[in-house]
Order: structure tokens, then C-alpha cells, then sequence
């Protein structure tokens, strides 16, 4: 166990070079030596800082009007109610539709849609 936790620090640990060269004359712009858990503590670094930057955006500035904000509860019975009597308007829309299609049939001579003694009268039915 303490092997492999000695194995895992130390290549944490090992140094690396980062060098910025320019292509052109290849002159050494840059140079930086990082271990990993050096760029693991950057990058957590930079991760907390735009959280709390975006925190404080979020929080303190006009932007926060964009987020949803909790409905109180008088507000959720009244949308729940119109949710309700939206299904029965949507009901009675349909019901109206079909007795339209029904009667349109009806006054265009397709009767026979309708008839149930034409369905006796058809020889294929029997």
C-alpha cells in the first residue's frame, strides 16, 4: 500500500518542462517548469475563481433576472387550475371538430358513412 501511494506522489511530483519556441528563428520565447499536481492546483485554482466570478454575476447584476425563480404557491394553484380548464377547452374543441366533420358529411351526400342499414345491404359483408 504504501508503495503505490509513494509511486503516485512522486509522479505527481515529477518536473517537466514547458518551452515556447518561435517557429520562425527558433528562440526560445518561454520556459516553465511544472509538475502535475502543480497544474492540477492551477487548474482547480482557475475553476473556483470563474465560479465565484459567474456567482457574483449571477447574484448581484441585472443578469439574474434570466434565471427562473421560485413560484410561490397561490401561483402554482392558479397555473394548475388553468392547466385544467385548458384539457376541457381542448376537449370540447375536439368534440365541436367532430360533430362539424360529422355534419359536412352529412350535407355533402356521404350518408352512407353514417347508415348502419347500408352495412346489411352490402352483399361483401356477408
Amino acid at each position: 500500500m504504501k508503495s503505490k501511494r509513494s509511486k503516485i506522489i512522486s509522479k505527481l511530483r515529477n518536473k517537466h518542462r514547458f518551452v515556447l519556441i518561435n517557429d520562425e528563428s527558433f528562440a526560445e520565447v518561454a520556459s516553465v517548469r511544472l509538475t502535475l499536481l502543480n497544474v492540477l492546483s492551477i487548474f482547480s485554482g482557475l475553476l473556483i475563481l470563474f465560479s465565484l466570478v459567474f456567482y457574483w454575476i449571477f447574484a448581484y447584476t441585472p443578469v439574474q433576472n434570466l434565471l427562473p425563480k421560485e413560484l410561490p404557491s397561490s401561483a402554482r394553484s392558479e397555473i394548475l387550475e388553468l392547466h385544467e380548464q385548458l384539457d376541457v377547452l381542448k376537449n370540447q374543441v375536439e368534440i365541436r371538430n367532430s360533430k362539424a366533420e360529422v355534419l359536412n358529411n352529412l350535407l355533402s351526400g356521404k350518408e352512407s358513412l353514417y347508415d348502419s342499414t347500408s352495412q346489411r345491404q352490402n352483399p361483401a359483408n356477408n
